[in-house]
């Protein structure tokens, strides 16, 4: 039985001992921290981003509060955080971090896991379960632009930022664009990005994909293509396992009314599928409301466990 969380308000970022696993050949950083349901967190954007940085400690205020109760894991994605950038150009695609992430699971050797995953992150957690549905035990797809049907509006959300890129103000502006509550960042969370941005190997990786053209040419035609692949597989399929669909309602960057057209690609052949809407939150609903959200995902999880192998 897992324990209680008695209080689901953040009170420490601790997310444990900073480790690492060599998957493939790429040396890759993760959290593990707790025991019991292992909770796998999937955070968002891409390779060569020149935005906020995602990485494993996006998470920070969930992981603290849940790896009381259950074994939370947090990994950087390929080529992001502190994680090797792919070895090759021909893997800077999502497919290529899409077979990272299974790999890691794999070597971790903790399944079946409840994975959750943010933005291209849902997009991430999605494909894996399509892929590999002995890898899950339930799937949560938060703010997920990137998996919804149509257009996102990164393009035009990213319109006018500040110059140069990699400075404090050029990420608290893209940081405070997507929130719906712009207090919500932090110095700390600005710090970690602009670490992470000015890494040799972050400014190599944007290199690879802005000016070495990898992006148009190759990442984003071939990220459209297989994004068909996941709809019709969930029109024709569904998703093998429960699902959990989280929204900011006022998320800038992933349009409502194109979750809402993938909520009912959800729901149609998992009957166990639910959906929790935020009010007054932009895309990063689980630092917007950390409390209920880690509050949303406990009880889930905890619905939904089952015998630890």
């Amino acid at each position: 039985m897992a324990s209680e969380i008695t209080n689901y308000r953040p009170v420490s970022l601790d997310m444990g001992e900073e480790k690492w696993l060599d998957v493939d050949g790429i040396r890759t950083r993760y959290f593990d921290k707790g025991e019991g349901e292992r909770i796998v967190f999937i955070h968002g954007v891409q390779m060569g981003t020149t935005d906020g940085s995602s990485n494993a400690r996006s998470w920070e205020l969930n992981f603290s509060v849940l790896s009381q109760a259950h074994n939370c894991i947090s990994l950087d994605r390929l080529g992001q955080g502190y994680t090797d950038n792919p070895r090759s150009d021909d893997d800077y695609t999502m497919h290529a971090s899409v077979q990272h992430v299974i790999r890691f699971l794999d070597l971790l050797g903790k399944k079946p896991y409840h994975l959750v995953g943010h933005s291209r992150g849902g997009y991430i957690v999605t494909r894996i379960t399509m892929e590999r549905p002995d890898l899950v035990s339930s799937t949560t797809c938060v703010s997920s632009g990137t998996l919804s049907p149509g257009v996102t509006r990164t393009h035009v959300m990213v319109r006018n930022r500040p110059q140069p890129e990699w400075t404090r103000e050029s990420i608290r502006w893209y940081l405070e664009r997507y929130s719906y509550n712009p207090s919500i960042v932090t110095e700390e969370w600005i710090d970690e990005s602009l670490k992470i941005g000015l890494l040799p190997k972050s400014r190599f990786a944007a290199s690879r994909m802005y000016e070495g053209g990898l992006q148009k040419k190759q990442f984003a035609p071939k990220l459209l293509e297989q994004r068909t692949q996941v709809h019709r597989w969930l029109i024709e399929h569904g998703m093998p396992c429960p699902t959990l669909v989280v929204w900011g309602y006022q998320d800038p960057g992933a349009d409502f009314e194109a979750g809402q057209q993938l909520i009912e690609l959800f729901m149609k052949h998992q009957r166990d599928t639910e959906v929790r809407i935020f009010n007054r939150s932009g895309h990063f609903v689980y630092r917007e409301h950390p409390a209920a959200f880690n509050r949303l995902l406990d009880g889930w999880v905890r619905a939904r466990s089952r015998p630890l192998s």
